[in-house]
């Protein structure tokens, strides 16, 4: 018996979202573990946002992959 196309989809996306996780906590949480060691309250903050913000890109790339073709 064939996997389902929504089965491999799916795995599909897990595996898209692992690999975006690991690369967005490698690139901005080491940003934002050197803004910590500065010390710098406002350079912390800047960092924690950049850091929300590449969560929420990928979110809404994720959201507009995963979509099904239109007709389907």
């Amino acid at each position: 018996m064939a996997p389902n196309r929504s089965a491999i989809n799916d795995t599909r996306l897990e595996l898209w979202a692992c690999d975006k996780a690991q690369e967005i906590m490698l690139r901005e949480g080491f940003r934002l573990i050197r803004s910590a060691r500065s010390g710098s309250n406002t350079e912390l903050r800047e960092t924690s946002l950049m850091m929300a913000r590449a969560i929420a890109a990928s979110l809404v790339e994720a959201s507009a992959t995963s979509r099904p073709p239109a007709g389907e």
